[in-house]
């Protein structure tokens, strides 16, 4: 039976407004960039405009940042994928392992983003190849928010994700997003007037570069290099992943009848935020009935930067069934194999 995706009553998404246009989107925190104004560090940067896959890719992958994303070719393109694919099945699961590889967005010092998604599910892979570019090491692989990386149309453009990495000496910024199919390419521009052109694919755009400068303009551009559409630069880091969350029914509220559309729960985050409330931040929950069970699975988009491992307080959801749920079994798909819903989890 397919997969049902439904909005769970009493849970806030975020709405980014991307210029006339409106979507669904993450939620953005402050970080160190927005106390002020950070130097660009890209005095060593290659700014070449973008080369085809030939002799020369090698050098690029391992050369010097660059402004310009590099045209990976079809053999590297491999390399990072199979790696993403294996970091997939180990941590995330068979879906994941078995997505299409959307983007792969490489611009020097050896290091790529892989996009990997189909209409229901994405993920994003951090990744670096070796010194000679023959093999390719994951550094992370997650879930993403199905909101946060929903599809855009005509030109418009959102930001999906800007995380800071500290995977290079200095950091770096990472960020992602959606782009509409009319649009020619994407752009982030900077306070000192620069302007860095992002990676761009199967309606996903990727970027990264160095430091933790502010990008001040993300813009969707035509053919002639005019900006077609626009997203309104985040004041800090925005978050895209996303973690598994377990629920279990609210002991305070009535148990469920066999008529009941409506399931009142609580859910619990597991990652460390310091004890912050996860409202806001709850993803719509995957639904899947069966003949003798309902598995109901609830993701959390992560906050940016660490927090505190001070214990997290369970939410207050209410989960709305796409049909009553009769004799059958609720279970919390945030385990394999899925746990009975009727209790907290153990521990």
């Amino acid at each position: 039976m397919p997969l049902v995706r439904t909005i769970a009553l009493g849970v806030l998404t975020a709405i980014a407004v991307i210029g006339c246009d409106a979507g669904p989107g993450p939620t953005a925190s402050a970080g160190p960039a927005a106390s002020g104004p950070v130097p660009r560090a890209t005095s060593d940067a290659d700014r070449s405009a973008p080369a085809d896959p030939g002799q020369v890719l090698v050098d690029q992958l391992g050369g010097p940042w660059r402004v310009n994303p590099i045209i990976v070719d079809d053999a590297h393109v491999a390399i990072v994928s199979d790696a993403c694919a294996a970091a997939a099945r180990e941590k995330l699961g068979e879906v994941e392992a078995d997505l299409p590889t959307a983007l792969v967005d490489a611009r020097g010092e050896h290091l790529v983003i892989v996009i990997m998604a189909d209409d229901l599910n994405a993920i994003e892979c951090l990744a670096h190849l070796d010194a000679t570019n023959a093999s390719a090491t994951v550094d992370s692989v997650d879930r993403l928010s199905a909101t946060a990386v929903a599809p855009v149309d005509r030109t418009a453009i959102t930001i999906a994700s800007v995380v800071h990495e500290a995977d290079r000496p200095g950091g770096r910024t990472v960020a992602f997003g959606r782009v509409g199919p009319q649009a020619a390419d994407a752009k982030v521009g900077f306070g000192d007037n620069t302007v860095d052109v992002a990676s761009k694919a199967e309606g996903w755009w990727a970027i990264w570069w160095p430091g933790v400068a502010r990008a001040n303009s993300f813009a969707a551009t035509d053919n002639h290099d005019i900006a077609v559409g626009r997203a309104h630069p985040p004041s800090g880091e925005v978050e895209a992943r996303v973690l598994p969350a377990a629920w279990w029914l609210d002991p305070n509220a009535v148990a469920p009848t066999a008529a009941a559309t409506e399931i009142h729960a609580l859910v619990l985050e597991s990652a460390c935020v310091g004890g912050k409330s996860p409202e806001g931040r709850i993803e719509p929950p995957t639904i899947e009935p069966a003949d003798a069970s309902v598995t109901v699975t609830f993701e959390i988009r992560r906050l940016a930067g660490e927090g505190d491992c001070v214990g997290n307080t369970p939410f207050p959801v209410v989960i709305s069934l796409p049909e009553p749920l009769g004799k059958r079994t609720l279970l919390d798909g945030s385990e394999t194999p899925p746990r009975e819903a009727g209790k907290p989890p153990s521990g």
